[in-house]
């Protein structure tokens, strides 16, 4: 029998054991709680990193597409110019031939060829500008799709700079891609030009929100618009413009028998096949002469006509110098000082221009009337080699031992120590998608009627970006873009949810 002390002195303990217990249970509380918070922390991180990345490339390619839109109105504007130009060369030429019937020599012929030659040469120069701003307009758009667009790369920038751990795959960059360029390749301008030539070119539903040669139409248009035929020549008699003489005749290359053939003044001459300005049934009072003319005030007919360089039939008409005004001036030809540059695509003298895509345009709401919705697509892998090297301190490892069996666990995964699963593993790859709209806004005023002054286009720098949700038109589908990049459970989740009743600010026949 033990006596009572001895009892005593056995109860001694027991609450430490009780202490422990408590402990070891309130650290691992503790922990898991540290646990879910960087969890739902890194949770946050890369939805805001791939948000901040959709907006990034949102705003890029709005950026790209008001460049663009302001080329192809410097492009108008050097058309304009050399509508002008055309314009002062045939009513100079008017001018000229007046006063060398009426006082010969007031106006000395070798300045008067100087004269004529530099206003071609400036002609020539301001078509040449023209077609540069195509190419400069190519190059940026081709930028925004090889050095942002394509395998997410500033995606991917913007992931680095937030976390370095933070992945973007490449296949994630197919509907931004798409959005913008349907599946073709980058436009490059020589094979642009060849694939028109070849008549395999075409811009329509599925190519995408831009056309690399589908604004020639529209820009000519807008020139046409633009420069107004009073302010273009500003006298009675005369007019200037881009038109094709007797395209109404014939399609072939007419020469002009006389002036009245020459007036591009309606739409339906209009096609850039060449640049004419004219002047006629105008009396022209010579005001240089040094003493009063002989000769009543004269009235004669003058233009001139430019096209492309290969085809040597441009004309200068003006006093003795009838139709169809091709001989030479101060030993040159015609050819060699009216014409303009080579054509491409012949016969033409209009350079091309970036334009939108109208097909999109047209189908309307259901896919935003073309206005590019961009993607953007990040990652963090809990099994790579960084992970695995560092693992949180939190993350506790246990080993246990049961029957000559040993297994591990590892509560950083409800699968146990993290493996090499692949990326259609939920648990071990943490997704964030997000999306970017670029959309045309030019509103009207509230006093005007409301609404919108017209719809997207390249001829007035007026578009934005904002994010939007990933769902909405009829081609997103966002389970599709995750299954493609490899995340296959991830797109099974999102459509499970969506049988169940989710929408996530989609429509809801839409489906994933």
């Amino acid at each position: 029998m033990q006596s009572p002390r001895l009892v005593r002195h056995s109860r001694r303990g027991q609450a430490l054991v009780l202490f422990a217990l408590t402990l070891l249970l309130l650290t691992l509380m503790v922990l898991m709680t540290l646990g879910f918070g960087m969890r739902a922390k890194e949770r946050v991180e890369i939805q805001m990193a791939a948000d901040a990345a959709a907006y990034s490339q949102a705003v890029a390619t709005a950026r790209a597409f008001n460049a663009i839109a302001v080329m192809n109105r410097a492009q108008v504007a050097h058309m304009v110019a050399m509508a002008g130009t055309q314009s002062l060369i045939s009513h100079s030429s008017q001018e000229y031939a007046a006063h060398d019937v009426a006082c010969p020599g007031s106006i000395p012929p070798p300045v008067w060829f100087a004269a004529d030659a530099a206003a071609a040469v400036q002609v020539q120069q301001l078509q040449g500008r023209a077609g540069n701003l195509f190419q400069a307009g190519l190059n940026i758009y081709g930028k925004l799709l090889s050095e942002h667009i394509a395998e997410q790369e500033l995606t991917r920038r913007v992931a680095q700079a937030v976390n370095p751990e933070l992945r973007a795959p490449s296949a994630g960059a197919a509907k931004s891609f798409s959005e913008l360029n349907g599946g073709n390749d980058v436009p490059e301008r020589d094979a642009v030009i060849q694939s028109i030539k070849a008549g395999t070119y075409g811009c329509g539903v599925g190519d995408g929100a831009l056309c690399p040669s589908g604004g020639g139409t529209p820009a000519l248009n807008a020139t046409m618009g633009s420069m107004g035929w009073t302010w273009v020549h500003n006298r009675p008699g005369g007019t200037a413009g881009f038109g094709t003489g007797g395209a109404a005749i014939s399609t072939s290359f007419r020469r002009y028998g006389s002036v009245s053939q020459m007036d591009p003044a309606t739409y339906d001459t209009v096609s850039g096949r060449n640049s004419t300005a004219h002047d006629h049934g105008r009396v022209v009072i010579p005001t240089r002469c040094t003493r009063a003319p002989t000769l009543p005030p004269i009235a004669t007919d003058a233009w001139v006509m430019s096209d492309e360089e290969q085809t040597h039939e441009d004309q200068h008409v003006y006093g003795a110098r009838m139709p169809p005004g091709q001989a030479p001036e101060d030993g040159k030809p015609t050819y060699e000082t009216h014409t303009l540059g080579a054509c491409v695509v012949c016969p033409g003298i209009w350079p091309y221009s970036v334009g939108y895509n109208v097909d999109e345009l047209h189908a309307g709401a259901s896919n935003h009337y073309g206005q590019p919705k961009l993607y953007s697509m990040l990652y963090r892998d809990y099994a790579s080699a960084e992970r695995r090297a560092r693992p949180d301190p939190w993350n506790l490892f246990f080993r246990f031992r049961f029957a000559g069996t040993e297994t591990e666990f590892d509560n950083s995964s409800p699968l146990g120590r993290i493996r090499p699963t692949g990326r259609e593993d939920v648990h071990r790859n943490q997704v964030a998608l997000s999306a970017g709209m670029v959309y045309y806004h030019r509103p009207r005023p509230a006093a005007q009627g409301g609404g919108w002054r017209e719809p997207p286009n390249f001829l007035n720098p007026f578009w934005r970006a904002t994010l939007v949700s990933a769902e909405g038109a009829r081609d997103d589908r966002p389970a599709d873009s995750l299954s493609a990049a490899g995340f296959s459970g991830h797109a099974r989740a999102l459509r499970e949810l969506h049988s169940v009743g989710y929408r996530g600010g989609g429509p809801g026949d839409r489906g994933y």
